[in-house]
């Protein structure tokens, strides 16, 4: 269940199970949030709606490491570009960071961010 999408369902492992170190010998990204939030004791887990595949895997290789109740999920829209694709600081995109140096108040910040995924107040 995720607390913006709904009732989810998903194949756990479809392709094989989650990999904890890449081809690099470095830790993964899906592992080391599983560890990390079960060691932090992370009930509520907030991130991009382009993550929800990877919950049920993360859910599953949370319980194999002991942890006994998932937190809960929320996955957002994402914010895009005009083209569609996603807003990425590794590509350049202005972050929080910049807007907030750059002068924006708070308030700002979160209305842009909120108008650009198309969330309006009730």
């Amino acid at each position: 269940m995720d607390a913006l999408a709904g009732s989810c369902t998903d194949a756990v492992a479809p392709a094989g199970d989650l990999p904890v170190r890449d081809r690099h010998g470095n830790w993964t990204y899906g592992f080391c949030v599983v560890v990390d939030d079960r060691r932090q004791g992370v009930d509520l887990v907030i991130r991009g709606r382009d993550l929800l595949h990877a919950t049920a895997g993360q859910i599953r290789l949370g319980r194999v490491l002991g942890r006994a109740t998932s937190p809960t999920f929320l996955h957002h829209p994402l914010i895009r570009r005009p083209d569609g694709s996603k807003l990425s600081k590794s590509a350049g995109d202005t972050g929080v960071r910049e807007l907030r140096e750059a002068g924006r108040r708070a308030e700002e910040v979160i209305a842009m961010a909120a108008a650009a995924t198309g969330w309006r107040p009730a």
